[in-house]
């Protein structure tokens, strides 16, 4: 039972010096006993005003944003995110890789998407759950990561070396010592690539390549020394579903044959997964991040980075990265969204609208020059290419003379005489006597 205060329970008339110190002792471990309490509702106290988000009293005192993180930051905008406890959504687009190479035949797959949408994130996080779950490591698949601008593939062999070298360190692929001693082979052709890949088939092993970055072949300097034949002997291991391909491209394959006028079959082969923005519910995932333990933005800063990010994974990231540091710097909200402004500016190439010129030589060139400039990048921006916006302005041509002939401004007859002089100016040996009438 504690003892209570003298005040309370005054000492006793006695003159024996044992019960005085004893009572003095009683009343020295009930003053500890209140200091401890009221420590500790203060400490309770604090902790609570440290966590909650809404502290106007802290905020406005310095002008700052929340209190310091309680985390480390979990946002890792704009590089590839490599960090499995810090990837969320995308569950639809990695059960549609994993059921194409799980099927009774593998389909290979080519997940598309504009610039920065989270495409190299995915396709290593597929990599990193074939490497680690039992259900993939113990099973038949050998599934590699490779990128091309990173892995030197500046010519074919080398290309063939690059995936020969991760193959060898795949667990299915070392505890065949024929497999082994074949990838670890020094000179790497297209014949020998393909042999490899064969006898990977015979051990019933199937070798998935998850490729990021694949249009970087079709830049000028690949185009020359990756050449049809390349493309033609993927074509038949792909074909023969010796193997699987995951490629990652701005693009779909189909674009970049049209564009670089190809005809290998190998662009006609396998699915496009094109990734777009996250839904709400990923979104709201991302800004709370770390999955386990306290978030480490507030609830405030949560709500202005879903503002700001607009369900855009790497707006998302980058929000989230400004919001975390201001938090830990104790710097305000303007701060924040100036650096996450310039920062998305620049990693989503977005253009900044040129400035109005003051005399008249600025304003000429401002004219015929910078805002034409500016209106065509705004187009990339929107996904449009030359032959869109060449298809729309002759769909809106069309629209516009056939209302002119609706409302009669021009007579019918004046654009059949336009329209007969254009066809007869190049076909007048095949339509003869039409043309003379």
């Amino acid at each position: 039972m504690k003892p209570l205060l003298h005040r309370q329970n005054p000492p006793p008339r006695v003159e024996d010096k044992a019960v005085k110190i004893r009572y003095s002792l009683q009343s020295a471990e009930a003053d500890i006993v209140c200091v401890g309490a009221v420590s500790t509702a203060v400490l309770s106290l604090l902790l609570i005003v440290y966590h909650k988000d809404t502290s106007p009293l802290l905020l406005k005192s310095n002008n700052s944003m929340a209190p310091r993180s309680p985390s480390p930051c979990p946002f890792s905008a704009p590089s590839m995110l490599k960090n499995p406890d810090f990837f969320v959504g995308r569950k639809e687009e990695l059960r549609f890789i994993q059921s194409r190479m799980t099927g009774s035949q593998p389909t290979s797959v080519n997940i598309v998407g504009e610039h920065k949408i989270g495409k190299s994130s995915l396709l290593w996080h597929f990599y990193q759950i074939c490497r680690h779950d039992p259900k993939y490591t113990a099973s038949r698949y050998a599934v590699i990561y490779l990128s091309i601008q990173d892995a030197g593939c500046q010519a074919e062999n080398t290309f063939y070396q690059a995936i020969a070298q991760e193959l060898s360190k795949v667990p299915v692929i070392q505890a065949k010592p024929s497999l082994v001693r074949t990838f670890q082979a020094s000179n790497w052709e297209r014949t020998t690539f393909a042999q490899a890949i064969k006898l990977c088939e015979r051990h019933e092993i199937l070798p998935v390549l998850c490729i990021d970055k694949f249009e970087a072949l079709f830049q000028e300097s690949y185009r020359e020394k990756f050449d049809e034949g390349f493309y033609d002997n993927l074509h038949s291991l792909i074909n023969n579903s010796a193997m699987m391909l995951v490629l990652v491209s701005m693009e779909t394959l189909d674009f970049y044959r049209t564009q670089n006028k190809l005809t290998s079959s190998f662009f006609n082969v396998g699915e496009v997964k094109r990734l777009n923005c996250f839904s709400e519910a990923e979104a709201q995932k991302l800004v709370k991040l770390p999955k386990i333990g306290i978030p480490a933005l507030t609830e405030t800063n949560q709500h202005l980075a879903l503002k700001w990010g607009k369900q855009h994974p790497v707006l998302l990231q980058l929000a989230g990265k400004y919001l975390w540091e201001a938090q830990k710097l104790r710097k305000d909200v303007k701060w924040a969204k100036q650096n996450f402004q310039s920062q998305a500016r620049a990693i989503l190439q977005l253009q900044t609208p040129p400035k109005r010129p003051q005399n008249f030589r600025q304003r000429l060139r401002w004219l015929v020059w910078d805002m034409p400039i500016f209106v065509g990048n705004l187009t990339k921006n929107f996904g449009l290419k030359l032959d869109d916006i060449f298809t729309w302005l002759m769909g809106l041509s069309l629209i516009i003379v056939a209302l002119i002939c609706i409302a009669r401004i021009i007579p019918e007859s004046y654009f059949f005489d336009l329209f007969k002089k254009f066809l007869c100016g190049s076909l007048s040996p095949v339509l003869g006597k039409w043309c003379d009438s």
